[in-house]
């Protein structure tokens, strides 16, 4: 398992947790699609709750905060996956006349039509097999994904300009194991630092909590999408010691990262030779 990331089209992914798990305050980096496979996922935004069951299909809004819930079946792992968009793709498919009406936060789709599943294949090949799949053929689909998203009713609202925040965010993803001071940050940023602080202050963050949540989502996916050991994840989010990095993904989510896989024993026929991205701007559990 891995997550894919091909630049300038989107990424993909495969979810699979086999126990019941709250996340909170997730905050989305990219428009996203979610697909149901198995389980339940379950959201919620202030007094807003949604209910995606397995074969259902959910579209989330870039820059929304969730608490999430993926519950497994019985004795099976919760399983889904996910395609997130360049701003850019969901910019030009918003200025297009359509039928869907932009949706503030999340848009589900229970009872997908089978173009809706088929499409969503498709986006997720183009997305982890580029090298047969021509850029110009990626792009056509993920506009068809969009558009049979529009069909069913919704469509993305044109992204908002990034803040302050989401830059450095961005950056931070790029190289979550990296030696992020406020020095370094404000070299690459072009401020100062009593700026950096003024700045992540308005919008509700400080730079270390900022650099926590950044590195502690990316493990988080990590753990949901490939068999890396913890302690590779820890050391590919900036932790030399485990135990430092299972009490910060603690003190965050409320659970050891060994939650997410319960006690199953990985299926020996999936490499568990994958690195972990460079680039895992990914946007949701």
């Amino acid at each position: 398992m891995s997550i894919a990331i091909r630049p300038d089209i989107g990424a993909s992914a495969r979810i699979v947790q086999y126990n019941r798990l709250r996340y909170a305050n997730i905050l989305i980096n990219r428009p996203v699609l979610i697909l149901v496979e198995r389980g339940t996922k379950i959201l919620r935004s202030g007094e807003e709750e949604w209910v995606v069951p397995a074969g259902g299909c959910i579209a989330l809004a870039q820059g929304e905060t969730f608490d999430v819930v993926n519950a497994a079946e019985g004795e099976h792992a919760y399983e889904a996956r996910w395609i997130a968009f360049e701003p850019e793709t969901v910019a030009a498919f918003a200025a297009k006349p359509g039928q869907g009406r932009p949706f503030p936060r999340a848009f589900p789709v229970h009872s997908p039509h089978k173009g809706f599943h088929d499409a969503f294949a498709d986006c997720a090949q183009a997305i982890t097999e580029p090298g047969s799949i021509p850029v110009e053929i990626a792009r056509h689909r993920l506009g068809e994904l969009l558009l049979w998203l529009d069909l069913a009713g919704g469509r993305f609202a044109p992204p908002r300009p990034p803040g302050f925040s989401d830059r450095v965010r961005d950056l931070i993803s790029n190289e979550p194991d990296g030696d992020w001071t406020s020095a370094r940050l404000c070299r690459l940023i072009g401020a100062s630092e009593a700026t950096l602080r003024r700045k992540l202050a308005a919008e509700k963050w400080s730079l270390q909590s900022l650099l926590i949540d950044v590195r502690m989502s990316i493990a988080m996916q990590l753990l949901q999408s490939t068999d890396l050991s913890i302690l590779r994840i820890a050391e590919a989010v900036g932790y030399e010691s485990q135990s430092r990095f299972a009490a910060r993904f603690r003190a965050r989510f409320g659970f050891a990262p060994s939650a997410i896989r319960g006690h199953v024993r990985p299926d020996p026929k999936i490499s568990a030779s994958s690195s972990p991205s460079r680039h895992t701007d990914c946007p949701l559990p």
